[in-house]
């Protein structure tokens, strides 16, 4: 990326007014404007100077119901913000939201009776949907993780990996294409018997493709999907935090780039990774060491939530969401099963259908 030679204090105020699709390819003019649109206080002021919403879904499931609640970056106490996300255009007994794109776009499992169980794409803020076909797999009680891109918006473009796992290595992959709207079946992900990935249900998606980490032996490693060439590939994590015997790893997505937080097991101390492409070769910079971290897990956090998704870094470290700048946060009392960041706006998507349409379909 190139430098900017604009005052960050006029580009501030510029881009803040700019809208989603204009803010996007600013972010890819210079490491300034880059930086400068993931602060929580750009987020803020651009949420209130636009139409657009920014802030976390937080999902998780109780022993009753599953619970979904939404907190905008500017609205972060406990009151319901004017602005926010639903899904009771639906008209659904039950929806669970199998993966999340952060310009506002899901895949959703529907439950409706009678009717039984629907896959569908929908833009809660627009209220738009369209139903998508049953993967070919086999329905589990217990869905395996799916993993949403958006590889264009005009017209969109998107595709859905489902991984479902038969033994500790190897797992069925089906991918839906957009383009052709249907499922297709890709060859297995086979990994060697030393090889393992820490976690098959969590991944990043940044730029069309998808990571995680990946246990060999002793050692982490990463595992990347091409959405868009559909191909895997391998890279090495940050050498000094490679030992998992010393270190607990996880990815996060900061700036809109890929990291990796890694937590010292012995002093609880943590560095965060972030990956650049130099020359288009794969590079790690160290943005961060805290080393405090025992006295901010014991810090008497408010329980709004309060949250932080920017350039100074979101850690999910347990239940805490933290700026590591300055080490403040806000601790969430809430079952989380998953955290979706969404920075999205309510103009329509062309290719989806409106709410009127659903409540027709199910009659």
């Amino acid at each position: 990326m190139a430098t900017c030679g604009f005052n960050s204090d006029v580009l501030f105020e510029i881009l803040s007014r700019a809208d989603l699709e204009t803010m996007s390819k600013c972010r890819l003019v210079s490491r300034e404007c880059n930086a400068l649109t993931y602060t929580t206080s750009f987020m803020r002021s651009h949420c209130e100077r636009t139409n657009t919403l920014c802030g976390h879904i937080l999902y998780g499931s109780s022993p009753c119901r599953v619970l979904c609640m939404f907190k905008s970056i500017d609205n972060p106490g406990l009151g319901v913000h004017p602005k926010s996300i639903d899904f009771n255009f639906l008209c659904a007994t039950s929806v669970r939201i199998l993966g999340v794109v952060d310009i506002g776009l899901f895949c959703c499992q529907v439950r409706r009776f009678p009717g039984g169980i629907r896959y569908l794409v929908c833009k809660p803020t627009t209220c738009q949907w369209r139903i998508i076909p049953a993967p070919r797999s086999p329905y589990t009680l217990r869905p395996p993780p799916y993993f949403m891109t958006v590889l264009k918006s005009k017209p969109l473009k998107f595709k859905i990996l489902r991984l479902q796992p038969h033994g500790l290595c190897n797992f069925n992959c089906e991918i839906f294409d957009s383009h052709i709207w249907s499922w297709k079946q890709l060859d297995d992900l086979n990994l060697p018997d030393s090889q393992s990935l820490q976690d098959h249900r969590h991944a990043i998606s940044v730029c069309g493709r998808l990571y995680w980490i990946t246990l060999i032996q002793d050692e982490y490693g990463m595992l990347i999907f091409d959405q868009d060439k559909e191909n895997w590939a391998v890279n090495p994590v940050p050498d000094s935090c490679k030992n998992r015997l010393l270190y607990e790893v996880k990815l996060i997505k900061c700036g809109g780039k890929v990291a990796i937080v890694g937590e010292r097991r012995d002093t609880e101390t943590v560095e965060v990774w972030l990956m650049r492409y130099n020359h288009g070769v794969k590079c790690w910079n160290k943005l961060q060491t805290i080393s405090n971290l025992k006295n901010l897990m014991q810090l008497d956090f408010s329980n709004a939530a309060d949250t932080f998704l920017t350039w100074e870094c979101c850690l999910c470290l347990r239940t805490i969401f933290c700026k590591y700048r300055d080490a403040s946060g806000s601790k969430f009392l809430y079952n989380c099963r998953s955290v979706y960041f969404l920075q999205t706006d309510y103009e329509p998507i062309p290719d989806l259908r409106w709410a009127n349409h659903y409540q027709a379909f199910l009659k």
